[in-house]
């Protein structure tokens, strides 16, 4: 009985850490400026052109490259959550390249993008998906 009694106090100790590791929830508008993309979906981003994210959040744009291919896209912010984006499918050149395998991820996890939460580290910003599944981490430049 002890044992399931710990077990009951352990489990949710375990979630409120796994949540609150994850990042704390920051105000979307805070994701002004160009940003490095070091990881993507939990691999580090290593390409031969730099990968960024670049936000206009005055005009809600993006604009940035995939490591290889340029893209853009349109942001749309929610009135009720200042930490949750939306980021519409981006537009992209489509230049043959060396990694297409990470230019396909950054592509494709860009439209599962829905909250931003900032990092321990004060220059890193997370870009997570509905159920809190970090998709990017963002360095600033």
């Amino acid at each position: 009985m002890k044992k399931l009694f710990s077990y009951l106090l352990v489990i949710p100790a375990l979630a409120a850490c796994l949540v609150s590791c994850a990042g704390e929830k920051t105000d979307a508008r805070n994701l002004q400026g160009r940003w490095t993309i070091s990881e993507v979906d939990g691999d580090k981003v290593t390409t031969d052109r730099p990968a960024f994210m670049e936000f206009n959040m005055t005009d809600m744009r993006l604009h940035g490259n995939a490591g290889c291919n340029t893209f853009n896209s349109n942001i749309r912010l929610d009135d009720k959550d200042a930490s949750k984006i939306s980021i519409n499918p981006a537009v992209s050149t489509m230049m043959a390249c060396p990694d297409m395998d990470t230019e396909n991820k950054i592509l494709k996890a860009i439209e599962s993008v829905s909250e931003v939460k900032k990092d321990k580290d004060s220059n890193k910003m997370l870009l997570t998906n509905s159920v809190g599944k970090t998709l990017f981490v963002l360095t600033k430049n």
